[in-house]
């Protein structure tokens, strides 16, 4: 139950961060209600580390990171193609480091905490969830977009929800959180790499 009550404290926060004042007071108390339900739930946890999948590394973890790391390079690829960017980008911005830092902290709160959390449902139960919690939090980051901006919700939580099976197989597969981690880092490096500013829905 913890790991839906911080998931749905999370899609509060992505829904109000971008309104400005007051309503983003709702998006603070999302985002500290999230913050202190996943902190009690791990003091609570007498393996913390393990739940999390950062307990342990092994041959496993190494050949999950390489193959993490190159499905992080073909999705990034392919999304860039689809935008018409070029395949690969020819820099590295500042917004890049930030871009990783999101997507890190999203894979230790979805393939981390949630998928851990939830693997009494069983492994295919706790990857699905993991992945409809991270595609319900996508949808409320981008539900209010600025003046005429249009998403495409259908294929965002298509794209969020199987991005969030295949980096679930990852973590099944390895028993650790850090491929799908490296696999999001390279995905987010190369489809944002050369940008030179966060995109509205980081910051508006």
């Amino acid at each position: 139950m913890d790991a839906l009550v911080a998931a749905g404290a999370l899609c509060v926060f992505a829904a109000f961060v971008h309104r400005g004042w007051p309503l983003v007071l709702l998006a603070a108390a999302g985002l500290v209600a999230a913050a202190w339900t996943i902190g009690a739930s791990l003091r609570a946890t007498p393996s913390p580390w393990e739940l999390l999948g950062l307990h342990a590394f092994s041959a496993r973890v190494a050949a999950c990171l390489v193959a993490g790391c190159m499905l992080g390079l073909g999705l990034g690829v392919v999304c860039r193609l689809g935008y018409a960017y070029g395949a690969l980008p020819r820099a590295v911005t500042h917004f890049a480091v930030v871009a990783v830092l999101i997507g890190g902290t999203e894979e230790l709160v979805y393939r981390g905490y949630i998928q851990g959390r939830v693997r009494r449902w069983g492994w295919l139960g706790a990857m699905a969830l993991a992945a409809l919690c991270h595609a319900a939090y996508k949808v409320a980051v981008f539900a209010l977009p600025p003046g005429e901006v249009e998403v495409n919700f259908r294929f965002l939580v298509g794209a969020t929800f199987l991005g969030g099976l295949a980096f679930g197989v990852l973590r099944e597969l390895s028993g650790s959180v850090l491929p799908p981690l490296a696999a999001h880092t390279v995905f987010d490096i190369v489809v944002y790499g050369d940008q030179a500013q966060a995109p509205w829905w980081v910051w508006s």
